[in-house]
C-alpha cells in the first residue's frame, strides 16, 4: 500500500474528529497514539490487534479504507493495525481540543436588563431566554411583520458575550464560513436571513445547526472545526427558506403591535438608546402613528436623531417635512 501524504492522514483523522458526536473515535486515536508510542515496531509486521485498543474490527477497518491506519499483518485468526503517521493523527487531535477554546470560555452573566426595551413578546422572550440555558444550542427564527421588534430583539441578543451580529442581505460569498472560522462566535446572530440566497453561506448554517460542525474545501484548503454556537436569526418572509433549513429552528412569529404596545416600545427605546425624556417620546411615537401612519419604531429613532432641540415645535417641524416626502 502506497502511503498517505502527513497532511492527507491529519485531514482524514480531522474530518473523523469532526463528525464524531460521542467521544469515541477521540478515546480510539488516543489509545491508538499511545500505544504506537509504547510499542515501536520490531519488523514491518509488527502491529496491534483490535482488542488492543478496544476497538471493533469495522471501525478499525473503516480507518484503513480513510488512509489512517495500514494493516501489516494479516491471517485467518489475526489482522494487525499500525497508523500510517502517528505524529499527524496527534496533530488532528490537538487542533481538534483546540477547536474547543470556544467551550472553555468562562461563562459570563447575561447583560443587566436584557430585552428590557421589548414590549409585547413576553411568550416569544421566555422561549429564547429558555433556548439560552439550555445545555446544548436551540436555535430560534423570529420571523414576521416588518418593524414588529424582530431587529430589536437580535439587537438585544448582540449584547450577550461571544456574539457576532451579521447582516443577511451584506454578506459576501461564502462570508459566514469565514466568520465562523475567524472569530468561532457563541451566539451568532443574523438579521435578513430571508436575504441570503448563497448556497455556500446556506450550506456552513446547515451544517452548523445540525451536526455543529462546519468543513470547506477551497482552492486545495481543508478547513474543519466543531462549535457550540447558537443561531438567533430574523426574516419577513419565510416562504423561501430551504425546509431543511426551517426545520432546524424554533420558528416565533412576530405580528403587527397594537397603537399601544408601539407607544410603550417606542417610549422605552428612545429613553435608553436615545436619551429622550418620556414625555417627549411619547409625543413622537404619537405623532409618527398619527401622521406617519407607521408602526415603526425607527421612524421614532430617526427623528429622535434629527432633533437640534428636545421640543415638541422640533418634532412637529420634523414630522411635517417626512411626511410631505411620503
Amino acid at each position: 500500500m502506497t502511503q498517505a501524504p502527513v497532511h492527507e492522514v491529519y485531514r482524514e483523522a480531522l474530518t473523523v474528529l469532526s463528525t464524531d458526536l460521542d467521544g469515541k473515535m477521540k478515546k480510539l486515536f488516543e489509545t491508538i497514539v499511545e500505544w504506537e508510542k509504547a510499542h515501536p515496531p520490531k519488523n514491518e509486521y509488527d502491529g496491534f490487534a483490535w482488542h488492543e485498543c478496544f476497538a471493533d474490527p469495522r471501525t478499525l477497518n473503516s480507518l484503513v479504507t480513510r488512509r489512517i491506519l495500514k494493516i501489516v499483518f494479516k491471517s485467518n485468526k489475526f489482522v494487525a493495525y499500525r497508523a500510517l503517521d502517528v505524529l499527524a493523527i496527534e496533530k488532528a487531535l490537538a487542533d481538534y481540543e483546540g477547536s474547543f477554546t470556544q467551550e472553555a470560555i468562562t461563562e459570563e452573566a447575561f447583560p443587566p436588563n436584557l430585552f428590557k426595551i421589548i414590549t409585547g413578546h413576553s411568550d416569544k422572550i421566555d422561549i429564547v431566554v429558555r433556548s439560552l440555558n439550555a445545555e446544548r444550542p436551540v436555535h430560534s427564527l423570529l420571523w414576521g411583520s416588518v418593524a414588529s421588534a424582530k431587529t430589536l430583539m437580535l439587537e438585544e441578543l448582540s449584547r450577550l458575550p461571544h456574539s457576532r451580529f451579521i447582516l443577511g442581505s451584506s454578506l459576501t460569498k461564502a462570508g459566514i464560513f469565514d466568520v465562523l472560522f475567524n472569530e468561532r462566535p457563541r451566539y451568532l446572530i443574523i438579521d435578513e436571513l430571508d436575504k441570503i440566497d448563497d448556497a455556500e453561506n446556506l450550506s456552513a448554517l446547515l451544517s452548523l445547526m445540525h451536526k455543529g460542525y462546519i468543513s470547506e474545501t477551497k482552492y486545495r484548503r481543508h478547513r474543519t472545526l466543531r462549535l457550540k454556537t447558537w443561531v438567533f436569526a430574523s426574516a419577513n418572509d419565510i416562504s423561501h427558506l430551504p425546509r431543511e433549513l426551517l426545520s432546524r429552528f424554533v420558528l416565533l412569529r412576530f405580528r403587527d403591535y397594537t397603537d399601544d404596545e408601539f407607544r410603550d416600545v417606542s417610549v422605552d427605546v428612545l429613553r435608553e438608546q436615545e436619551k429622550i425624556p418620556e414625555s417627549l417620546g411619547l409625543y413622537i411615537a404619537e405623532r409618527v402613528l398619527r401622521e406617519l401612519n407607521s408602526r415603526d419604531v425607527r421612524d421614532c429613532v430617526k427623528v429622535a436623531r434629527l432633533l437640534k432641540e428636545q421640543t415638541k415645535d422640533e418634532v412637529d417641524r420634523l414630522i411635517d417635512i417626512m411626511r410631505k416626502q411620503k
